[in-house]
């Protein structure tokens, strides 16, 4: 044991030294012998740790910076500010546990504070070098957790330190070394910008502009400069000057990665950086262009377009003819082709949930902001990267390709531009996932081959094409022609074959010493074992997989069962798992299971399979994919609880064979307890479930259901206009009534400035990328007016399959007896009212009609209840008011809203037996008085078939009892 211990103190010596030098010589003598005795040797990295060095290293940057605090540092300062990064840095490589208590000292503060200054490059370098390493190794910000610690960024990017990232980006020359220190800052910034929070800052301090430079420099060197594009713009009327050309030494691949990260589903930067000046003088907008005939020339000499000028449509930018000729899609501007469109012509489906949930109607559901760039121009970056995917190999073509994506899913891209990226994008990136070129390229694991994240390209392959094909079949079609599901399957499964979560605790050759420090000292101790950067890479590559694997079927079966024959669903069902961390009772620790990401990737690819009848009731079966949905539902996570609450509706339709073990007591309460939430995404998918659930479902089932949500609630919910819940209150978390907002309530619920970061999540569809990470467990509580329509929608539709089947009729005299039968057509009759909505002044009032979703769904439960026993029907014609208001829809544009006019008008009218026909007659005589008979036959030649079929049913049944 002495031989230990004179052994413990010979290792710990230079350490020591360290903490005894007298002056800069031999502070960074000792820090020399520190670095080489750590080098290579994980047991004395954990020696020195637990003896002190981190705070020791914090104490030297402390030193080394006071002696120049009044100028900039000198040689032999640099030189002990690069010792300590580098040590820092073999420290760091070490995974998270040793980057855990470089993080609970102020020596990173210290490092980025150096970066201010103006520095040597090879000190500059070795900062970045370090902060890298420790960027790539960061731990979980709590224990167990999977998201990282944000640390780091929030010390990049606070307001003190955020100039040294502009400062070393600007600096870029014609050395190589200022070249590598910016590529070093860029990879830094992609792998800690997570927050809307921070990408906004960086725009704010002008690194936008810079990239945006540096990326015209390129275009300038690679001479693809458009003739046209030197000279005056005319919309700003100022003269630019093309930006030197970039040196031939410098990589594109950082700045268009950087670029990505800043752009990302965010419509405001990508507009700025379009509209940048840099890029505008080197890439020109498309424009519109006119006929020489319909120009104009006036007497004073300017130019004007005659009245009858229409533009012509341009596609083709600067760069178009580079690019292999394919067949693009004309618009229909003639009258010929406006009469006769093509047999293949459909509306271009919304992004996200409409491409898995069929529209209640036949109105056509849109994008948001579809064809912004049929309206403002198309610009000419578009093109030219395109040019730089068909051109460029490996990783630069496919970050060209993955911004381009980013534009084309946020429509900077010509609508007509869309079907030629099924025939130049889609093969390509198809092409990269075969296993020979992966194989190819995983063998050269070089810098010009890996991403920032630490991925290889071709692992980041997958995320891009689920991005480019989703909601659209004809690229999906392209996809699976070039054997993508086959080799998405084998990606798949190989993320489950690496052994990256076994992680053994290093083997010591003598036993340590105590150390003499006190463990509670910040930076003395070694953190617990964490995900680390090989086993987040995996899962990056596994969400990628499931990702594009749900984007290809989400409308062919045929692609659905051959996703099923690849074997790969036990896989998808492994990834459904939740992430733990087990320690053994030896060194052993095991990390299992799966990111949220990973698993909300997981179940949209479960949620694509269940749409398909052979596969949900054959091979789902067999993987009993209920039962890890199921236990999803108890995530702390809202993300996952929502994911796995949109699975479970799937799974309860009316056909599926597990739809009797989705019915059990403790899902339906777990139903109902997310039903109240104050989340609007959870509601709304409780309440989906919660009808599929009820549909043709026993009575006690319904019953049940009904008791949990509570009649009150009910009542609530389905009696509230959405426009009078004020601003901020979530509906249904207590009782209490709506009135109708009063004009200056409306006033000032509309005076609001909204953010930048509200304005992205209105246009994405969905919650800030890059915001609150998935391990929060905070439920996002905003509720907007359109949530809540959708919300009552969803209520009224479970009333409706409330009231189908063979127990209809006691559910009726349920839900009439807990809620009051006139209390409850009252309601039906208030959501079928227009609403008067007040104006700035009484003469500027305006009436708004009742949304069609909600029309809708009121018109399906008086059906529902006029098919029920006679004594309901005999209810219903007696409202007489109600059935005035429903008589004003039979005019309605919504196909479906007439056809439920006619269904109403033949359940009324329908006679079960003999007995029921004098009761038949009364209520076809009180729909004739109401006026339903001229309307019946003015649908009697309705444009729409079912309408009209509808129509003439009803006509026969009364025409019958009128008759009789």
């Amino acid at each position: 044991m002495a031989f230990s211990s004179r052994r413990a103190t010979a290792v710990l010596q230079p350490l020591e030294a360290l903490r005894g030098a007298s002056d800069i010589s031999a502070q960074s003598a000792a820090l020399k012998k520190v670095k080489y005795e750590l080098s290579g040797h994980l047991s004395r990295k954990i020696e020195y740790i637990s003896h002190g060095l981190i705070p020791s290293l914090a104490q030297t940057l402390l030193n080394l910076s006071t002696r120049h605090a009044d100028s900039q540092p000198g040689q032999d300062e640099e030189l002990g500010c690069t010792q300590v990064a580098q040590i820092l840095c073999v420290i760091a490589h070490e995974g998270p546990a040793f980057v855990q208590p470089i993080l609970e000292t102020d020596v990173l503060q210290g490092l980025v504070s150096y970066l201010l200054l103006a520095l040597s490059s090879k000190t500059t370098i070795a900062i970045l070098r370090c902060l890298n390493a420790i960027a790539d190794n960061l731990p979980a910000a709590r224990p167990g957790q999977w998201s990282q610690d944000g640390s780091l960024a929030e010390l990049l990017y606070s307001k003190e330190y955020i100039k040294c990232i502009t400062k070393i980006v600007g600096s870029a020359g014609n050395t190589v070394v200022s070249q590598q220190a910016c590529d070093a800052m860029l990879a830094l910034l992609c792998k800690t910008v997570t927050r809307e929070l921070h990408k906004r800052a960086l725009v704010q301090e002008g690194l936008l502009t810079m990239l945006a430079v540096r990326l015209a420099s390129f275009v300038v060197a690679e001479g693809l400069v458009p003739p046209a594009a030197e000279g005056v713009n005319s919309d700003l009327a100022v003269i630019f000057s093309l930006p030197e050309p970039a040196p031939f030494f410098a990589d594109l691949s950082p700045v268009l990665e950087a670029l990505c990260v800043l752009t990302e589903q965010s419509r405001t930067r990508t507009a700025l950086f379009l509209g940048d000046p840099a890029i505008r003088a080197v890439l020109p907008d498309i424009k519109e262009d006119f006929s020489p005939s319909d120009i104009r020339r006036a007497p004073w000499g300017t130019s004007y377009f005659s009245g009858g000028a229409v533009p012509r449509s341009r596609l083709y930018g600067p760069f178009d003819s580079l690019l292999p000729s394919t067949l693009v899609a004309e618009k229909a501007n003639s009258a010929t082709q406006m009469s006769f469109p093509s047999l293949g012509s459909a509306v271009s489906m919304p992004k996200r949930r409409p491409s898995y949930l069929s529209a209640p109607s036949d109105v056509a559901h849109t994008p948001m902001m579809q064809g912004f760039a049929d309206e403002t121009g198309e610009s000419s970056f578009v093109s030219w990267l395109l040019y730089v995917v068909r051109n460029s190999r490996g990783k630069r073509r496919l970050l060209a390709a993955k911004f381009l994506v980013n534009l084309y899913s946020l429509t900077y891209v010509k609508q007509e531009r869309g079907p030629s990226f099924a025939a130049l994008l889609v093969p390509l990136l198809t092409r990269m996932l075969e296993p020979e070129a992966m194989r190819q390229d995983t063998s050269q694991q070089s810098n010009s081959s890996i991403l920032c994240n630490g991925l290889h390209y071709s692992k980041a392959v997958p995320a891009v094409l689920a991005r480019l094909i989703m909601d659209d079949a004809e690229m999906q079609s392209v996809a699976v022609d070039s054997h993508a599901i086959i080799n998405l399957s084998a990606g798949l499964k190989s993320t489950f074959e690496s052994p990256a979560g076994h992680k053994a605790a290093p083997w010591q050759p003598h036993k340590i010493d105590e150390p003499s420090t006190d463990n509670s000292v910040p930076g003395t101790r070694i953190g617990l074992s964490g995900p680390t950067s090989t086993i987040r890479r995996e899962m990056d590559y596994r969400e990628g997989c499931l990702q594009a694997l749900a984007a290809i079927a989400p409308f062919d079966d045929d692609y659905r069962k051959e996703i099923c024959d690849q074997g790969v669903l036990v896989h998808i069902m492994q990834a459904l798992e939740p992430y733990q961390i087990q320690r053994s009772t030896g060194q052993q620790v095991d990390i299992i299971g799966n990111s949220a990401p990973v698993i909300l990737a997981a179940c949209g690819a479960v949620r694509v399979l269940t749409r398909s009848v052979k596969a949900l009731r054959t091979k789902l079966i067999e993987a009993e994919v209920a039962k890890p949905i199921i236990k999803l539902m108890s995530s702390t996570n809202p993300e996952v609880r929502i994911a796995a609450t949109r699975v479970l509706a799937n799974l309860a339709i009316d056909f599926s064979p597990v739809k009797e073990s989705v019915g059990e007591s403790s899902v339906v309460k777990k139903l109902c307890e997310q039903a109240h939430s104050a989340n609007a995404r959870l509601r709304l998918e409780s309440l989906w479930a919660l009808k599929q659930l009820v549909l043709n479902a026993s009575r006690k089932l319904k019953q049940d259901v009904v008791d949990e949500l509570g009649t009150s609630w009910i009542k609530l919910l389905i009696k509230t206009d959405p426009v009078d819940i004020p601003e901020g209150e979530v509906i249904g978390l207590v009782e209490r009534e709506y009135p109708p907002t009063t004009n200056s309530s409306r006033q000032s619920a509309q005076d609001v400035v909204m953010s930048e970061e509200a304005e992205e999540s209105q246009l994405t569809g969905g919650p800030v990328a890059g915001g609150a990470g998935l391990d929060q467990n905070s439920f996002d509580t905003t509720h907007t007016t359109k949530d809540d329509i959708e919300i009552q929608a969803q209520l009224l539709d479970l009333l409706r399959n409330l009231f189908c089947g063979e127990n209809a009729s006691d559910l009726v005299k349920y839900v009439f007896d807990e809620m009051g039968q006139d209390d409850f057509f009252r309601i039906m009759l208030d959501r079928l009212r227009p609403r008067t909505l007040a104006g700035p002044t009484r003469k500027e009032n305006y009436t708004a009609p009742a949304p069609a979703v909600i029309v809708v769904k009121v018109l399906y439960i008086l059906v529902h209840i006029g098919a029920c026993e006679p004594k309901w029907r005999n209810v219903i014609a007696s409202q007489t008011t109600l059935m005035k208001q429903v008589l004003t829809f039979c005019n309605h544009a919504d196909r479906e809203v007439r056809a439920q006019c006619c269904w109403i008008a033949i359940n009324l009218t329908y006679e079960d037996d003999a007995s029921d026909r004098a009761a038949c007659k009364l209520r076809a005589v009180e729909l004739q008085k109401l006026g339903f008979v001229a309307q019946l036959r003015k649908l009697e030649s309705d444009p729409d078939l079912n309408v009209r079929e509808r129509a003439k049913s009803a006509m026969h049944l009364m025409s019958k009892l009128m008759a009789s």
